[in-house]
């Protein structure tokens, strides 16, 4: 492959004089250097064979690798594969398999992914390794919901895999799954998109025979895959055993398993497993493979029941609903890019886009830096420069980027390219004219309704929930605040600066108290004093944006922050008492949903850091029932009665001005109180 094939090799010395700029992304490999390490793809290195190529294990750059060769004679063109490689470079969410590397070189084309020793769901499951237990089994298909889950619902583009199966399903040391050959089946022409029927023997039993006759694919035939591939986690089963196929082996006994019989139906091999839990995985699969496409639930529901969070019995909903993959061609222009991954630009590039960063084209500035509109490259982008002088090195900042722009939600920004270039640093973003929260609630345009503050709530919990919990590296961002909430033209929110706290030093961490009045508000007071930052000081920090949803008030008003004013009127909130509370702007509100979102202020900013609820608790569906509560004023001694309560508590914990005191301790309560709903009851 020569210089102008590889995308990611480094470009030439800037105009501006600095040194060469390093492209961050996958790596581009030579057909040469893949042929070499897998001694010339030998079967003495084969791994895996499946319906996209053959895989081996070889050593690269130091570390042990999966080298996918896809070997079918119908892909498209080179440009194709280049534009398929983007969008999954693209995503990055713990249950997915990363990609590393890559080769075109004519009619060769290989994929480099990180090496899993623990093999694949389908080695353990029917190999000659020790048993899957119980609880391992449940890791694997909550963990494998949660990764397709994202494909479907949270990518900018929905990918349907196509060809869920236990082959592709890989497990990590502590199991968790990790699914591989996501969106591969859009290499394909039209004609071959059923390509998932594979050399390996079964692979047919977990196609949906409705959508593949009618070669109509949709989410829906990857729930249909994944109710299979539950089948085989609960009976232990091969797909086709003496002749017969799983899911007509299961079908009679599925039924005689909801009604908690199980002979012969549960894998002989499990010691022990626990009953509540068969329920719920036996109703997916029912819910997957006995209802017609439109009818099978989403993947959310499905993770939401395997969690225990959602009823079984909500599987069930017949209401039809479109789903439409949308993927726009026309983003990646009409010629193939070359460099894959955020794009690396020259100092020289960003101050001649920005007018020499004139003020004309500032929008904003904050704890980071400045940020300037231009346009670049045909399109309008926000330009971050970062301007703080306690800057790390340049590695460092290099590691960060490699951080930030690896992660991949429909909630947080994009990083579209970067600068580095001596203590020059920028950030090349998505600009969008909506703007942000701030600007919305505080700025003159047109007040926001009660149906798009609740998108915005609920979108930004999305976002956060997937940097504490879905990414590889937990991320916490420790500057949540309007400012850094932008909305797009459907004023779906985007989580701006996730992880730039990290660019700096120890002695820095607190930097996110940053030259804008009021931003110290969203700070957690315990955590900021100790400096022992957490997944927790964000919850903090969540609860006031909530707090200025629901109020409309500015963080600091007339000398007085947001939560000292609201503080003695959260219980009167709870009670239905709203006077003096809600925006008056609001012309209506949704009163169940104005409890909930009233109910998570109140537990983000009136509980210890370590009683907070996650971001999950704020953004899942809540379960139908909870504990009642004893709201009481409390003083740093103790609790002290005002008469207007006839119970008393049994435990309290002191913590600022007021406390939540349950009947019960809040850490050893599922859900409390209830988090924002999706759903009417």
């Amino acid at each position: 492959m020569n210089g102008a094939d590889r995308g990611m090799e480094t470009r030439d010395q800037n105009e501006s004089g600095s040194f060469p700029e390093k492209t961050i992304g996958p790596k581009s490999y030579s057909y040469g250097e893949l042929a070499l390490v897998t001694g010339h793809f030998s079967l003495n290195n084969l791994i895996g064979r499946g319906g996209f190529g053959h895989v081996f294990k070889a050593s690269l750059d130091g570390e042990i690798r999966a080298i996918k060769r896809l070997d079918f004679l119908d892909v498209q063109s080179e440009g194709g594969l280049e534009k398929e490689i983007m969008i999954v470079q693209s995503l990055s969410h713990k249950n997915l398999v990363e990609l590393v590397g890559y080769c075109i070189d004519g009619a060769n084309r290989l994929l480099i992914l990180k090496y899993f020793p623990n093999g694949s769901l389908r080695s353990k499951l029917h190999g000659s390794d020790n048993v899957l237990d119980w609880k391992i089994r449940m890791k694997i298909a909550i963990g494998s919901a949660r990764g397709l889950e994202y494909l479907h619902e949270n990518c900018k583009f929905k990918i349907i895999h196509l060809d869920i199966k236990p082959d592709n399903i890989l497990l990590e040391e502590d199991f968790e799954p990790k699914i591989t050959d996501f969106g591969l089946a859009q290499f394909f022409t039209d004609g071959a998109t059923h390509i998932s029927k594979s050399s390996v023997m079964g692979t047919h039993v977990y196609e949906d025979p409705l959508t593949t006759k009618l070669g109509k694919y949709s989410d829906k035939s990857d729930i249909y895959s994944f109710g299979v591939t539950l089948l085989e986690l609960i009976t232990g089963r091969r797909p086709i055993d003496n002749g017969t196929d799983i899911v007509t082996w299961a079908k009679p006994l599925i039924k005689k398993a909801l009604e908690g019989r199980y002979t012969n139906f549960i894998d002989s091999n499990l010691q022990s497993f626990d009953h509540e839990q068969i329920y719920r995985m036996v109703s997916c699969v029912n819910s997957c493979l006995n209802q017609p496409p439109n009818s099978r639930p989403t993947m959310k529901k499905i993770r939401l029941v395997l969690e225990g969070i959602s009823l079984p019995e909500e599987l069930y909903d017949h209401k039809l609903r479109k789903s439409i993959i949308h993927r726009d061609q026309n983003e990646f222009g009409s010629s193939p890019e070359k460099t894959i991954g955020p794009k690396s630009y020259s100092y020289g590039e960003l101050i001649r886009a920005t007018g020499h960063f004139s003020l004309n084209n500032l929008i904003g500035r904050g704890s980071f830096g400045h940020v300037f509109k231009a346009s670049l490259d045909g399109e309008i982008r926000a330009i971050k420069k970062l301007d703080f002088p306690d800057v790390q090195c340049e590695k460092d900042l290099e590691r960060e980027i490699m951080v930030v722009k690896s992660v991949s939600h429909t909630n947080l920004v994009e990083l579209v390219g970067y600068c580095i270039d001596g203590t020059n640093r920028l950030l090349i973003l998505k600009y969008f004219p909506n703007g942000s929260l701030r600007s919305k609630l505080h700025g003159n345009g047109n007040v926001l309704d009660w149906e798009k503050r609740m998108k915005i709530a609920t979108g930004s919990a999305k976002g956060l929930e997937y940097l504490h919990e879905h990414c590889n590296s937990k991320i916490i961002h420790l500057d949540i605040k309007p400012n850094n909430i932008l909305l797009d033209q459907d004023f779906e929110p985007k989580i701006t600066d996730f992880g730039l706290a990290q660019f700096f030093t120890n002695g820095a961490t607190h930097i996110s108290i940053s030259s804008v009045m009021g931003t110290h508000v969203y700070e957690d007071p315990l955590t900021t004093k100790l400096r022992k930052y957490s997944d927790k000081s964000d919850i903090y920090s969540f609860g006031v944006i909530l707090l200025e949803l629901i109020t409309g008030r500015k963080p600091i008003y007339n000398g007085i922050d947001i939560i000292t004013w609201a503080n003695p009127l959260i219980k009167k909130a709870l009670e239905g008492k709203y006077t003096n509370f809600i925006d008056s702007n609001l012309q209506s509100f949704d009163h169940e949903q104005m409890y909930r979102i009233v109910s998570c202020v109140n537990s983000c900013l009136n509980q210890p850091p370590n009683s907070r609820p996650t971001m999950k608790k704020e953004a899942d569906e809540p379960k139908p029932s909870l504990k009642p509560f004893i709201i009481q004023e409390t003083n740093n001694y103790g609790t002290r009665d005002r008469g207007h309560d006839s119970r008393r508590p049994t435990e309290a914990t002191s913590y600022g001005s007021s406390n939540i005191i349950p009947e019960t301790s809040f850490d050893k309560m599922d859900c409390f109180p209830i988090p924002i709903s999706f759903r009417r009851r």
